[in-house]
C-alpha cells in the first residue's frame, strides 16, 4: 500500500504506452493517499505530456481541494493557480510563500510575473531564485524553454548556459539542444556550431542533430 509505488509504476507505464495501467496506478494513488500536492501535480503533468488534458485537469482539481495555509501550502496552491492561467491568485499565493521563506517561491514568481507581460519583476525574482543556491538544471531549463518560446532566444540561451554549467547535470543532453536552437533562432551561428559539435562528441548517435550540423557547417 504505498503510493509512491504506484505513482511511479503510473508515469512508467504512461511512458511505455500502458494508459490503461497507468490510469489504474493513478487511480490507485489517490486511493492510498488523499493528500499530496506533488504526486497529483506528477500525474497532471504526466498525463498533459501524454495528450490527456481532461484527465489531467481532474488531478488538478484533486490538487486544488487540499486545503492548509503552510508555506508547502501556499507554494503549491500558487502553482495550481498558474496553471489554470489564474497569474494574480499565483502571485498572492506564492508571495505568501515567499513571506514564510521560501525561496523556491521566487522561481514561480519569476513564471507568474513573466506571464502577466511584468518583465522587470519576472527577472528580479528568478535572480532572487539564482542567487538562494537552490536552483536545479531542470529549473534553468524550464526558464530556457519559456524564453525561447516567447521569443527571447539571447536570454534562453543565457538561462541554459547556466544550467550547463551547474555541478549536478542530469538534463546535459537538452539542455544542450536547447541551446544550439536558441543560439540558431538568435542569429548567433558560430555559438551553435561550437555548441553541436560538443553535443555530437557526447551523443554521435543523434541522427537529426547530425543532419542539423550539416547545415550548421554552411553558415
Amino acid at each position: 500500500e504505498d503510493a509512491r509505488a504506484y505513482y511511479l509504476r503510473g508515469l512508467l507505464n504512461m511512458d511505455l504506452g500502458k494508459t490503461q495501467e497507468a490510469v489504474l496506478d493513478f487511480e490507485k494513488v489517490t486511493s492510498i493517499k488523499k493528500e499530496d500536492y506533488e504526486m497529483y501535480l506528477g500525474i497532471y503533468d504526466s498525463l498533459m505530456n501524454h495528450g490527456k488534458p481532461k484527465d489531467a485537469a481532474t488531478y488538478l482539481q484533486k490538487a486544488k481541494k487540499i486545503k492548509g495555509d503552510s508555506a508547502k501550502d501556499y507554494l503549491y496552491q500558487g502553482r495550481i493557480a498558474y496553471l489554470e492561467k489564474d497569474y494574480n491568485l499565483a502571485i498572492e499565493k506564492l508571495l505568501k510563500a515567499k513571506e514564510k521563506e521560501l525561496p523556491i517561491a521566487s522561481y514561480y514568481l519569476g513564471l507568474a510575473y513573466n506571464a502577466t507581460g511584468n518583465k522587470e519583476l519576472a527577472e528580479s525574482f528568478i535572480k532572487q531564485y539564482l542567487d538562494s543556491g537552490i536552483a536545479t538544471s531542470y529549473d534553468l531549463y524550464q526558464l530556457g524553454s519559456n524564453e525561447s518560446m516567447s521569443g527571447n532566444y539571447v536570454q534562453a540561451a543565457v538561462y541554459f548556459e547556466a544550467g550547463l554549467k551547474m555541478e549536478n547535470v542530469p538534463n546535459k543532453q537538452n539542455l544542450m539542444k536547447g541551446a544550439i536552437s536558441a543560439y540558431e533562432y538568435s542569429g548567433d551561428f558560430a555559438a551553435a556550431k561550437k555548441m553541436m559539435d560538443e553535443y555530437l562528441k557526447l551523443y554521435p548517435s543523434d541522427e537529426d542533430a547530425a543532419k542539423e550540423a550539416v547545415f550548421l557547417g554552411t553558415r
